[in-house]
């Protein structure tokens, strides 16, 4: 499969429920790149991605508000126009630390990264 053009206004977009609070619309996945991800994540207040590993690495790139990212048990803060580089097979999770909703792009150098995540459950 070759790589197609895509333009997408990210104003525009149809997003999916994924999990109670948090949703997200793939912009460039398996269907029409065979070597990249992208999507936009829109995160409710307090909305959260539990503790997980992947085996590529993952760039989180702050569109609007203000999200924890906690990696390896350390937490960060990112606000607008921060970046996450997250290694390959680290263990992190996030949350909308903010009572308004947060927007945030997630890139990924492989087209399908959520084959082999691993959930961490919580002891």
């Amino acid at each position: 499969m070759k790589n197609n053009y895509k333009i997408n206004d990210i104003n525009n977009l149809t997003y999916k429920l994924r999990r109670q609070g948090y949703y997200w619309s793939n912009i460039i996945d398996k269907k029409n790149s065979s070597e990249n991800f992208l999507s936009i994540h829109k995160l409710e207040p307090f909305a959260e991605a539990p503790a997980h590993t992947h085996e590529n690495e993952e760039i989180i790139i702050v569109i609007d508000g203000n999200i924890e990212i906690n990696l390896k048990n350390q937490s960060f803060n990112l606000s607008t126009n921060q970046i996450c580089q997250i290694p390959a097979n680290t263990q992190h999770s996030l949350k909308n630390i903010t009572k308004t909703n947060s927007k945030i792009m997630v890139i990924f150098g492989t087209n399908d990264p959520f084959y082999k995540t691993s959930y961490i459950k919580k002891s």
